[in-house]
């Protein structure tokens, strides 16, 4: 099958009437316009062009194909058109359920460049910790830390959480720098309320250190992050929401450092809606892009 490039080339030469017109036209150089129309001649078997002192002059065959080819560039340009049109007429509401952490430091961020392409599909972001029912159509979409394997629902697995243990520089340089987690047993630590919050980071949290060594609890990771930065104790957090600063620090890296599996689902009878799977493939592609940094932070030590 001949390339649609090769007629590209030669609307371009009968267009402008030289080579080097047609290459500054396709931003190419002057040979490659000349090796394309040869090549296009040659395939054919049909001389195209008369090289003329003043030009490239269109031959009756030449002639005789042009119209052809005009057509079928037009349809190129319509179905273009016609795409892109699709993209801007998307719209509509989308529901979206996650973690207070998860959804506030990574989903947002990646709603506001989705929202670019698709600026007429809306979200509400439900941001608890209490888990909405996909089932009862509490909610379009949710992420989630494990599969619920139920039959009404769609689920793919997008990646992995990694988490660790983080101080802040003051509380360390105070408290001293804990060596191993027989250590930790002389340390301050920050976690959820009772029967709240993360549960996978809580059951991890209370088999490392005792009750009353979880110096403050609450359920917002807001106020967690805060608690850490004001030196008031150790964090035990998913890598991609910890401060950026440098203010906070990764501790025992050898030692801790486990992953937690991330699942994006939707209601089975959602997955056609486009505008619930073009938001479920946008963000399977930024969970690629951010494969290293969610399952391994930024490596502080």
């Amino acid at each position: 099958m001949m390339s649609w490039d090769l007629y590209r080339y030669f609307l371009a030469v009968a267009e402008s009437g030289s080579l080097s017109a047609a290459a500054r036209q396709l931003s190419v150089s002057q040979p490659t316009v000349g090796r394309q129309i040869a090549e296009l001649e040659a395939r054919l078997e049909t001389r195209l062009f008369e090289r003329a002192s003043h030009g490239y002059l269109l031959t009756t065959a030449g002639q005789q194909i042009r119209a052809r080819i005009e057509e079928t560039a037009l349809g190129f340009r319509d179905i273009e058109s016609q795409i892109r049109g699709m993209d801007k007429s998307l719209s509509g509401l989308i529901r979206f359920s996650a973690t207070e952490g998860f959804g506030s430091y990574w989903l947002t961020p990646n709603i506001s460049k989705f929202q670019k392409f698709y600026p007429n599909i809306r979200f509400e972001l439900i941001l608890d910790i209490s888990v909405l029912d996909l089932r009862k159509r509490e909610a379009d979409m949710a992420l989630r830390l494990a599969n619920p394997r139920s039959s009404d629902l769609i689920g793919r697995r997008v990646g992995k959480a990694g988490f660790g243990l983080y101080g802040a520089k003051s509380y360390l340089e105070s408290r001293g720098y804990p060596q191993s987690i027989d250590d930790l047993k002389d340390h301050d630590f920050i976690g959820w309320q009772q029967n709240r919050g993360d549960i996978a980071l809580t059951r991890a949290l209370s088999k490392m250190v005792a009750e009353e060594n979880i110096k403050f609890q609450c359920n917002t990771v807001a106020a967690q992050i805060e608690a850490v930065q004001n030196g008031m104790g150790l964090f035990l957090a998913p890598h991609y929401l910890v401060p950026k600063d440098e203010s906070v620090v990764r501790l025992l890296s050898d030692q801790i450092n486990q992953n937690i599996d991330l699942w994006l689902l939707t209601h089975r009878d959602l997955i056609g809606t486009s505008r619930i799977r073009v938001f479920l493939n946008f963000l399977y592609e930024q969970f690629q892009k951010d494969a290293e940094m969610l399952l391994n932070g930024d490596e502080r030590s």
